[in-house]
């Protein structure tokens, strides 16, 4: 037998598990009657089975390498404006989580304002395209993926250390309701990262760099993230210090994609709107910035990492511009959020995983394109400072505050990159940063990441063309 033919069984048994992880909807269907027998308004069922790889490797040396699987159902039920919520772990246990979420929706109540669950439903099946899905792809293949990474940032003499991160997942979810939406989706999930750290004379600088998305094993072959993170963190060691002031700046695609989801996109979710910690609270119609910026929020770009076609209330995904030249014109919303701030229902409640409530969630979110070229930005500033890519940062939606740092960047002079910097900075206030965006431009670029809030973690997008800005704040060393 063949070294292909002894791996077809394998293969076959595989596919049999996978086509058989979400079961016959008669048991959901019940534990809804159930619920509702109790009598609360409304109630939610979400059945799902996850699978999952991590393989972490560090300076050539695996750290970590896990997968596993999980299956749970998840229970919510809305009394007189109050959620509760329940987890089985099993079939068998679902009657309890049913009474569990019942009691806690009636607790709850006490508090919030009624909801009406005056919702639409939805029906629909979706499943990610993928050509090499991983749950049937071996460890050796994907260890020998980040070998590549790897391999490619130990030739540089002044690499010090290298970190490189592989992740894998499928997630596949049922959703009914009492309203009527039933609806399932599997998605698969892929994600390469690699931070590299160069040294020389005292000095360390790294770089990050990564590749995700919607599908399989297709999506990180051929990558040179090892390569692109080793060359610019050895750039950067000969780079001067940013000097600390105002000037007129450009942002790199990455830094203006996490600069748009931190600290605006936040400030655009539904319940930061409710709770009155956003800078947008009240401003729909109204200007938010230059004629030049269009925001969007897309789950349903295909392939991308924060895609999904129903969010986990069952929703049907939509693209929506947040922002139309310069004019706040939506909201990003949850069942909930879109009955209390009386507007559109956009898709956007997302959870992490079966033990956590869905919340108002980004997807893919981006600054639209304009119609400049980068050369066009340059040659008409005498004196600033370009900026790339994002490390770390700090936002208040609610105040409209930021503070990023940066990767690094260049001395602009006379319309031309004259001196690589390092310790680049930003800070300011949003809205008034977004009114300075004087020219956007062409070459959109998109990234993949992971956004945290209330302690959830969802897989998202950030993307954004070159932007330039007539005046920024720099904290230099």
């Amino acid at each position: 037998m063949s070294k292909q033919q002894r791996k077809q069984p394998l293969r076959q048994i595989i596919t049999v598990k996978i086509a058989l992880l979400i079961k016959t909807p008669m048991e959901l269907e019940k534990a809804i009657s159930l619920a509702l027998d109790e009598g609360v308004d409304f109630v939610e069922v979400r059945e799902e089975k996850s699978l999952h790889t991590v393989i972490r490797v560090v300076d050539g040396v695996v750290r970590e390498f896990s997968s596993g699987n999980e299956y749970r159902i998840s229970v919510r039920s809305l009394f007189e404006g109050g959620w509760g919520f329940g987890v089985a772990s099993s079939l068998e246990d679902l009657e309890k989580a049913v009474k569990d979420s019942v009691k806690l929706a009636k607790l709850s109540s006490k508090w919030p304002e009624r909801v009406e669950p005056e919702w639409p439903s939805f029906a629909g099946k979706f499943e990610t395209k993928s050509k090499k899905p991983p749950w049937e792809i071996g460890p050796e293949e994907k260890l020998n993926l980040i070998k590549e990474q790897d391999d490619q940032a130990r030739r540089y003499e002044r690499v010090r250390n290298r970190n490189v991160l592989y992740l894998d997942s499928l997630r596949d979810v049922r959703i009914m309701n009492s309203l009527g939406t039933s609806m399932s989706q599997r998605i698969s999930r892929v994600r390469m990262s690699a931070q590299i750290y160069a040294y020389e004379s005292g000095i360390t600088e790294s770089a990050f760099e990564s590749k995700a998305g919607a599908g399989g094993l297709e999506i990180l072959e051929g990558l040179n993230l090892g390569e692109e993170a080793a060359r610019r963190a050895i750039e950067a060691l000969a780079a001067k210090p940013s000097p600390p002031g105002k000037f007129p700046s450009i942002l790199d695609p990455r830094l203006a994609g996490v600069f748009i989801h931190e600290a605006f996109g936040h400030a655009a979710e539904g319940d930061s709107v409710l709770s009155d910690q956003s800078i947008l609270t009240g401003k729909i119609g109204q200007s938010v910035g230059s004629d030049m910026v269009s925001v969007v929020d897309d789950p349903t770009w295909e392939g991308l990492y924060g895609s999904y076609r129903y969010d986990d209330e069952g929703s049907e995904a939509k693209k929506k511009y947040i922002v139309k030249d310069g004019v706040l014109t939506s909201f990003m919303t949850s069942l909930e959020s879109a009955y209390r701030l009386k507007t559109r229902l956009t898709g956007n409640a997302r959870s992490m995983s079966y033990d956590h409530p869905p919340l108002v969630r980004m997807s893919n979110t981006y600054i639209d394109r304009g119609d400049w070229t980068f050369e066009e930005m340059l040659s008409e500033i005498k004196e600033g400072i370009y900026a790339i890519g994002a490390v770390y940062g700090y936002t208040d939606p609610a105040k409209g505050q930021f503070m990023f740092k940066a990767e690094g960047g260049w001395l602009i002079k006379d319309g031309e990159l004259k001196e690589r910097l390092r310790e680049v900075a930003i800070a300011g206030m949003t809205l008034e940063i977004l009114h300075n965006v004087d020219a956007v431009g062409k070459d959109l670029e998109m990234d993949p990441g992971t956004c945290g809030k209330h302690g959830q973690f969802v897989p998202v997008t950030t993307g954004s063309p070159h932007i330039r800005v007539k005046e920024l704040v720099f904290g230099g060393r």
